[in-house]
């Protein structure tokens, strides 16, 4: 893989390492805007590309929520969004009302959840969870709790697309 590819990738690059062994990280083939989202994951510097090193991170993530996905998941694929709040325990990860509202109205289709839209919403989370450690940092006394941070973020990348 290090002589076929340049050592960094743009999410078009991403997209065809993923289809060569999509089966063992994913139920269906990736979308280009799934690979946008797992760039977003790695890329410090806002380039748009993320180094080789980083790949193998990503697929261990992706196999990680993939696993997460099947235990909650009957028909290949595709779950009930009422499932969303086990799905997410089972990443590690805890929400309030008001976020998980949040997710399903903008992740799910008819109540219906894919793996793909699954994992879309991790990656929101996880990028809205670092922005707001970020902003912590920043701002001794931040005035917003996480809540607000991934509430508003989930909305401003809803606008977005």
């Amino acid at each position: 893989m290090l002589l076929k590819y340049p050592p960094e990738v743009d999410a078009s690059q991403l997209q065809k390492i993923l289809k060569s062994q999509w089966k063992a990280y994913l139920t269906e083939k990736p979308t280009l805007e799934l690979c946008k989202s797992l760039i977003m994951l790695r890329d410090y510097n806002i380039s748009g590309r993320i180094t080789l090193i980083d790949i193998p991170a990503l697929m261990h993530m992706l196999q990680f929520w993939r696993m997460a996905f099947l235990k909650c998941s009957h028909n290949n694929g595709k779950t009930s969004s009422y499932n969303l709040r086990a799905l997410l325990w089972e990443a590690g990860c805890t929400v309030s009302n008001k976020v998980l509202e949040c997710l399903v109205l903008r992740f799910a289709k008819n109540r219906i959840l894919t793996i793909e839209n699954y994992i879309m919403a991790l990656v929101r989370l996880h990028l809205s969870h670092e922005r707001y450690h970020n902003l912590d940092t920043k701002m001794k006394s931040n005035p917003l709790s996480l809540e607000e941070v991934s509430f508003g973020f989930l909305n401003l990348v809803y606008l977005a697309t």
